[in-house]
């Protein structure tokens, strides 16, 4: 292996370990050190440079960004989730063909969604929606963020509000949480 491939891959895995046990502090530090490292990866976006270990750099820096994106949701820092996720988000377009399909792909994708839907950002959430496959919009992950959409937009409140008791992944619950507050604030706001 690729002495700088197995040094990225190393400091990964100590930072997953730290992740594991929520030690924020170190993840960010070692988020830093990995972001950097990869910078040295020519076949990563945007250059996308055949390598002999490009499939190998591609996948684990879409790791390392997957797992960016989740630690800013346990942070709750939406800045951090924005800039994460738009590094993060050519590893599931212009890399599509070649690595394989992440696990994680439509969770975060639907974290994104939920995230538009919190910021008020309704026309990007429908952009974002338009770029989806019709297989993407059947997860359910993105059904939930949709039929969130069409609950607050219909006024339909309630069914917001309930919708935090069958998020679909563990992730959800921080913009479900703030969706909720949103939701109690127009509420009171309808009352005359």
């Amino acid at each position: 292996m690729d002495p700088k491939l197995t040094e990225v891959a190393q400091g990964f895995e100590r930072f997953k370990a730290a992740f594991v046990r929520n030690d924020f502090d170190t993840c960010t530090r070692l988020l830093s050190q990995l972001k950097v490292l990869l910078t040295e990866f020519r076949s990563l976006p945007p250059l996308f440079e055949p390598t002999r270990s490009a499939i190998q750099e591609l996948t684990l820096a879409r790791d390392i960004y997957e797992h960016a994106v989740v630690m800013s949701v346990k942070m709750e820092d939406q800045e951090a989730f924005e800039r994460d996720f738009c590094q993060l988000k050519p590893y599931y377009t212009d890399a599509r063909d070649c690595i394989p399909q992440s696990p994680q792909e439509y969770p975060i994708l639907g974290l994104n969604l939920l995230r538009l839907l919190v910021q008020n950002r309704i026309a990007e959430f429908h952009t974002e929606l338009e770029l989806l496959s019709s297989a993407a919009l059947e997860n359910p992950c993105i059904k939930h963020a949709i039929e969130l959409e069409q609950s607050f937009m219909e006024g339909a409140y309630n069914r917001v509000l309930s919708a935090r008791q069958s998020v679909p992944h563990e992730t959800y619950v921080y913009f479900m949480d703030l969706l909720a507050k949103t939701v109690s604030v127009a509420c009171c706001v309808d009352v005359p």
